[in-house]
């Protein structure tokens, strides 16, 4: 009988090996738009070679390569790699989500609002990588929310219309969800989950030490990935909304509205918190289970990539008479109505306030 100590050493070794093979995978997550990026570059750096003799000043107007250089959006293979759904499985799943949705979603009927946000989202769709057409609704809803589902459809809700101050911050913000539908990260991360599950299913008959290291990698695993495809729609998106003439300082600025808000809520939590609380072991330990990278992280990325990977330009499209006229028509639409009763519709004749319908707010 061999001594538990060697089993555990054997599972260990098992659970190290397998940890690296899928932090292997991970690489694959970003590696498609990296082999594309070391592919442009070598090409170029050919050409800037063959060239530099009659031309020296042409390595000064070389394309940036791979996913960073905008001319080329649409031919970047951004999305492409290991990947368990084909673009036709992708959209039927996004259907299915998306009918579930809609059956308890109430929608804007008003047609010059779900016109103008159909045709904002199109134009940054068409600047973009992505390979499926789009399907967009506008949810009246207050809350402040802009999604994408797998394979193309979009929601944006009226409060996140309402709550912005400009076209800019709004294309920023659909130009965010249509570089994760063009990135595919919702299939390519659940094909990761898939491949995790795998691999757990020999380890689920493990316990002690080995079990549970497997346990507490698997959760943190996951959420990098997740991070990690935030990270890369902020880069997607400024770069969408750049190519659709949009001010991609409208991104950054959206990210600052967010943070005031966070730092509104911590100020109001700071109380109720423990000492342990603000320990940066916890502050670390917290980090790698968060589903999203810190908003300070994001702007601080954002605004370099700004900088450094986008070319000037004197002008940008920061806003626009079409969306202001939409801000004050949705504004319109949920101002109350008052009204006096007629007689017989009840014992009191003394105001009702009505929240006016989505119709009458159509001119």
């Amino acid at each position: 009988m061999k001594h538990p100590s060697f089993r555990i050493a054997c599972c260990t070794r098992l659970v190290i090996g397998i940890t690296g093979l899928l932090f292997g995978l991970q690489g694959v997550w970003a590696s498609d738009a990296l082999a594309t990026r070391e592919s442009n570059h070598a090409e170029e750096t050919s050409i800037s070679l063959s060239t530099s003799q009659t031309a020296p000043d042409s390595q000064d107007n070389r394309e940036k390569p791979g996913k960073y250089d905008v001319s080329r959006i649409g031919q970047r293979s951004v999305g492409h790699g290991l990947n368990l759904y084909s673009l036709q499985k992708e959209r039927a799943l996004g259907e299915a989500m998306a009918s579930a949705i809609d059956r308890g979603a109430r929608f804007v009927s008003d047609p010059a609002v779900t016109d103008y946000i159909r045709q904002l989202a199109q134009k940054i769709a068409r600047n973009s990588d992505a390979e499926m057409p789009f399907t967009i609704k506008v949810i009246d809803n207050p809350d402040v929310k802009v999604f994408a589902l797998p394979g193309g459809f979009l929601y944006v809700s009226t409060g996140s219309i309402m709550d912005v101050d400009n076209e800019a911050e709004l294309a920023a913000l659909m130009a965010h969800e249509i570089a994760h539908v063009a990135a595919r990260h919702a299939t390519r991360l659940a094909t990761r989950r898939r491949a995790w599950n795998t691999f757990l299913i020999p380890l689920s008959y493990l316990s002690g030490p080995a079990a549970l290291g497997v346990r507490q990698i698997s959760p943190i695993y996951l959420k990098k990935l997740v991070r990690d495809a935030e990270a890369e729609a902020d880069l997607l998106g400024i770069e969408y909304q750049y190519a659709a003439g949009y001010d991609p300082q409208a991104f950054v600025d959206a990210l600052g509205k967010l943070h005031g808000k966070e730092t509104r809520v911590r100020g109001r939590t700071a109380k109720g918190q423990s000492v342990a609380g603000g320990l940066p072991l916890r502050g670390q330990i917290a980090g790698l289970f968060a589903n999203y990278p810190p908003t300070e992280e994001r702007i601080h990325k954002v605004q370099n990539e700004i900088a450094t990977l986008l070319p000037s330009r004197d002008e940008y499209i920061v806003d626009t008479s079409e969306f202001q006229e939409v801000k004050a028509r949705l504004a319109r639409a949920n101002q109350p109505i008052l009204r006096r009763r007629r007689a017989g519709e009840g014992t009191s004749n003394g105001p009702v306030m009505r929240r006016r319908p989505p119709q009458d707010s159509q001119e």
